[in-house]
């Protein structure tokens, strides 16, 4: 037997061979048997389509209410924005996939530094433009149900809710302009790590956290309303369904959660070698639905004068009727309308405020 020690690797305990150190990345799959399809036209539709339906949206709503109606108020500017900053998170989203999302990350030329540099530069550009879009669809949901509820208690809740997605977003926003410090170590990987402070994983969750719980509440707020006015059973089911729309955004950021937390966990494993570039696709998916359903939702909720006009059998009325009602809106006069009360409407209040007036031709006349 040879006194030689074996080659490879030292002696355990002066008696079995250890075996090799483990690589310090994981190594991808053999390129013989990995698969070699991409996911790129997908997301471009994804990307594309959502923002273009959101985007009609937004146009019926400024022709709704520039044209038929004619009361412009600050919800719709949000609104314009929230569609413009959705348009960067969907021109960011496409950059990505120009630097390789869709892809196999394995697929892709590990010497260009530079493709990866911007890939990670259009992700910072994709989180904050979703920030800066998500909160102004909140703040256009929010300034037109204090606009249009006449009840005290829900205005003052709506206030009070105001507040509270403000100061969050405000945070959620200074957390994504110093995501690192220097800014520029977020995507550039080159920078050395020991020289840069990037925040931990925990302040992107807690913004994830308030997203959501936002969600919620914007979403039940109106809820009270709607239930106690008096309205025949149809209409306040139709209310019902049009405020409740904002239901299937908490539902997609309950959807996005799981994936979040999966694409976390397998970006901090080690051992395992994790494809980003082609598995984030569904997260990307979620994100463009929510976002552009959130501005949908937003905007469904000013469009009854629109269909009143053009669909006016859809709502269960003539087109004289609707007519008359957009005559009423537009004078906003306190002479009294015919038709049964909506939300923000007591019959002991006489005349009706503008404000009144205005919904009441919008949701529920």
């Amino acid at each position: 037997m040879s006194d030689s020690p074996p080659t490879s690797g030292p002696l355990a305990n002066g008696t079995s061979p250890l075996p090799p150190p483990p690589p310090p990345f994981p190594l991808p799959p053999d390129p013989a048997t990995a698969p070699h399809d991409n996911r790129r036209a997908e997301l471009y539709a994804a990307a594309i389509i959502c923002w273009v339906i959101a985007a009609i949206f937004v146009a019926l709503r400024f022709y709704t209410r520039g044209v038929i109606i004619r009361a412009l108020s600050i919800s719709d500017w949000c609104i314009l924005l929230a569609v413009l900053f959705s348009a960067g998170e969907a021109a960011a989203l496409i950059d990505q996939i120009i630097h390789g999302s869709g892809s196999h990350l394995y697929d892709l030329d590990p010497t260009n530094t530079a493709a990866a540099i911007a890939w990670f530069r259009a992700a910072w550009y994709a989180v904050l433009t979703y920030h800066l879009s998500i909160f102004c669809s909140k703040l256009a949901i929010l300034t037109l149900y204090i606009h249009i509820f006449a009840f005290k208690w829900a205005r003052v809740a709506g206030q009070i809710l105001l507040g509270v997605v403000i100061i969050g977003n405000l945070f959620m926003l200074i957390t994504t302009l110093t995501a690192c410090i220097p800014l520029r170590a977020y995507w550039d990987f080159m920078m050395p790590r020991d020289r840069v402070y990037c925040h931990p994983q925990s302040f992107w969750w807690a913004n994830t956290g308030m997203h959501m719980v936002q969600d919620v509440l914007i979403f039940l707020l109106p809820m009270p309303v709607v239930w106690g006015i008096h309205l025949p059973l149809r209409q306040k089911f139709m209310l019902f369904c049009v405020f409740g729309c904002g239901f299937v955004v908490c539902f997609i950021s309950i959807l996005r959660l799981p994936k979040l937390y999966q694409n976390d966990m397998k970006s901090h494993d080690m051992t395992k070698y994790y494809d980003f570039t082609y598995e984030s696709v569904e997260l990307s998916y979620l994100t463009s639905i929510e976002l552009n359903g959130a501005i949908v939702c937003a905007c469904a909720l000013t469009l009854k004068p629109f269909f009143a006009r053009f669909f006016p059998r859809a709502l269960g009325s003539s087109r004289s009727d609707s007519s008359g009602a957009e005559a009423g809106n537009q004078a906003g006069s306190g002479t009294k309308m015919r038709g049964p009360p909506t939300i923000g409407s007591m019959p002991s209040k006489q005349p009706l405020s503008p404000a009144e007036s205005e919904l009441k031709g919008r949701i529920g006349g």
